[in-house]
């Protein structure tokens, strides 16, 4: 098996798999419990929470643990709609954002909120004049993505950040970081922002744990109200076992960063101009990308039929964003590019770890011109 869709999830490290059965079979008191036990699970559970932090390097108090990046996605722009709706209305982001924050924000927008979407160009990068262009004082929230999804670009977020805060300095700016930690150097240092959200399944952790950074200060209700939990932002028991095996994850994401950067990304880009020679448009711009995806697709094919056809010789790639893969046939985010419907609906994306190798790309290589003669290419 060659596994090349680690943009829709990642193999759960098997040191962390380990934790994580202890955490579920030994270590399980609940750490909201006030007897000895579930003191000792919080103890343990704050230590994650504190480690995680030194990494984005943020308050400790300043990390929440949500179920996933959708939830955190959601808590904030719900969030920061709601307690700020008698600042203003408007709400921004951009066309090629992962539809946990378009869909949301349509929804909002059925709810009265103005939302403005800015375009992109043909790499995927942001227009930040019509962002200027766009912020005004009724303007609560920019969201944008650091890292698409189906092609890998990374966003000037240091400037829109700097754009946003000189027009209006109480506009917030969240980050959408999930395709972006564990493949590049992250943390708020280096990218401003008053709120991030990020999936722990995107760096070899579990499923079922989102992270969510909340700058101490900002203004956001909580989406789900109940107990006192993740002080009282996110009501609802822990999932201890997946936090502590997604701090775990998170280091040793982090200990991988030079390899990808290096070996992960020339494998990338051979795939690139092998895939070139044999026809391929490339999507992906190799120079302003995360170093492990790459989109492209190839003229009057369709994405899914290539997938298929690779999944039967146990070669797994996507097409568009897991999330959407099942309910749409065309890359929103390609016809966002410029790109007509027919074209849209071939994309094909590759995304590597730090656990592939040249061989499988190579093997990936001779199975796809099998299947491109098979249909006559």
């Amino acid at each position: 098996m060659i596994y090349f869709d680690n943009n829709a999830t990642t193999p759960v490290d098997k040191e962390v798999a380990e934790v994580i059965l202890k955490y579920m079979t030994e270590l399980y008191a609940n750490p909201n419990s006030i007897h000895s036990f579930g003191v000792q699970i919080e103890q343990y559970l704050e230590e994650s929470r504190k480690t995680i932090s030194e990494i984005l390097q943020v308050l400790p108090t300043e990390i929440f643990f949500t179920s996933c990046a959708t939830e955190s996605i959601n808590t904030v722009i719900r969030g920061v709609a709601r307690a700020n709706k008698n600042i203003g209305k408007r709400i921004i982001t951009s066309t090629i954002e992962h539809s946990a924050v378009i869909n949301t924000l349509k929804d909002l927008e059925r709810n009265g909120f103005d939302v403005i979407y800015i375009n992109v160009d043909k790499t995927g990068v942001i227009d930040l004049e019509q962002l200027a262009n766009s912020i005004n004082q009724n303007t609560i929230l920019v969201s944008l993505m650091l890292a698409n999804n189906e092609i890998g670009t990374i966003e000037p977020i240091n400037e829109a950040y700097n754009l946003v805060k000189k027009i209006n300095s109480n506009t917030y700016f969240h980050i959408d970081a999930v395709q972006a930690l564990g493949k590049i150097p992250f943390n708020i240092e280096i990218f401003k922002c008053d709120f991030a959200s990020f999936s722990a399944h995107k760096f070899h952790g579990p499923k079922g744990v989102g992270i969510l950074y909340k700058k101490r200060g900002t203004r956001m209700y909580p989406l789900l109200t109940g107990g006192t939990q993740e002080n009282a932002m996110r009501a609802g028991t822990q999932n201890v076992p997946g936090i502590i095996g997604t701090a775990l994850a998170l280091e040793k994401a982090v200990d991988q960063l030079e390899y990808m950067k290096t070996y992960i990304k020339q494998i990338r880009n051979y795939l690139a101009d092998n895939l070139e020679k044999i026809g391929a448009k490339i999507l992906t711009p190799l120079e302003n990308s995360i170093p492990n995806t790459l989109g492209f697709f190839f003229p009057n094919i369709r994405g899914d039929i290539i997938v298929n056809a690779l999944s039967e010789e146990e070669i797994f790639v996507s097409t568009t964003s897991a999330c959407a893969s099942k309910t749409r046939t065309e890359s929103r985010i390609m016809k966002s590019l410029g790109y007509d419907d027919t074209n849209a609906k071939g994309l094909v994306r590759i995304s590597l770890s730090h656990l592939n190798n040249l061989n499988e790309a190579e093997i990936f290589l001779n199975k796809l011109k099998n299947i491109l003669n098979f249909l006559n290419y």
